[in-house]
């Protein structure tokens, strides 16, 4: 590889520096890419989009990189990690950070490996992996979320089980450049089978829109249960062929090419309802 035609990638995730995801990844992208890695110093998995902009970090100031917006200043403190930097704050601190404050800025974010299939259209603005690559996205930066399935896998993950994935990701990282896809796609959402599951090519699929969570109070506590895993780990789930769950559960690769900002429904229907309310 040469270090001057190899593009920069950011490399962040939500599981943190020290989860096996990332590790593989990281090995697999600096044999197509010079590599930066702005992570998570601890799992911050579910956070979403979320911000630590104006609160107090944990660690001293004098190791902090600082984020300005509208002349306010808020530390985003971190470490060096032998893969590169730990900061103590979640997925998109790190995407705005990496992005942002360190140069060269990044030619392609790459978010992940996330141990568990990130799918659907309601995870979005709930996974870590995925807010990271939508945070880089709305920075105007391309971006690439990258989970695997493992679920019904009980032993302790290694970077060994991530090794296809981490092939999948350097494949596209090494062959986006030149193709004008990020001038028709902001980011990509990818979800990788298990590594027990062997699978050809990929589906280009849409985040399904199932969702069926459900609450309950028993013995004075309230419970949550997510009823789309419990389907998922009888593989018998009802989403339409050209969705994301769907081709994993047929042990395909999923590939969803995304947009951002989110659509916004105005029509004359909508206006004259809220004319009549407001």
């Amino acid at each position: 590889m040469d270090p001057h035609d190899a593009p920069h990638v950011l490399l962040t995730n939500d599981d943190g520096i020290d989860a096996p995801g990332i590790r593989a990844l990281y090995d697999a992208l600096t044999e197509v890419a010079t590599v930066t890695v702005i992570a998570p110093d601890r799992n911050q998995s579910a956070v979403g989009r979320s911000l630590s902009y104006g609160r107090t970090g944990s660690e001293s100031d004098d190791r902090s990189i600082d984020l300005e917006a509208d002349g306010f200043t808020s530390p985003v403190p971190h470490a060096d990690h032998e893969l590169g930097y730990a900061v103590d704050g979640t997925p998109c601190d790190c995407a705005i950070v990496g992005v942002n404050a360190l140069e060269p800025r990044p030619d392609l974010v790459v978010s992940g490996c996330n141990s568990g299939a990130n799918l659907g259209a309601y995870v979005f603005s709930r996974s870590g992996t995925v807010s990271a690559a939508m945070e880089a996205a709305f920075l105007g930066t391309p971006s690439i979320a990258v989970s695997m399935d493992t679920l019904g896998m009980e032993s302790e993950l290694e970077p060994t089980d991530f090794a296809h994935t981490g092939e999948i990701a350097a494949a596209l990282v090494e062959g986006v450049p030149g193709t004008g896809l990020f001038d028709r796609v902001d980011y990509l959402n990818v979800n990788v089978p298990r590594p027990d599951v062997e699978s050809e090519g990929f589906e280009l699929t849409r985040p399904t829109e199932v969702y069926e969570m459900d609450a309950a109070l028993e013995n004075g506590e309230f419970q949550l249960t997510n009823r789309l895993w419990q389907q998922m780990a009888n593989r018998d789930i009802p989403d339409p062929e050209d969705t994301d769950r769907h081709a994993l559960l047929e042990g395909q690769l999923s590939v969803s090419p995304m947009r951002v900002p989110y659509d916004v429904v105005k029509t004359d229907a909508v206006a004259k309802i809220l004319e009549d309310i407001l």
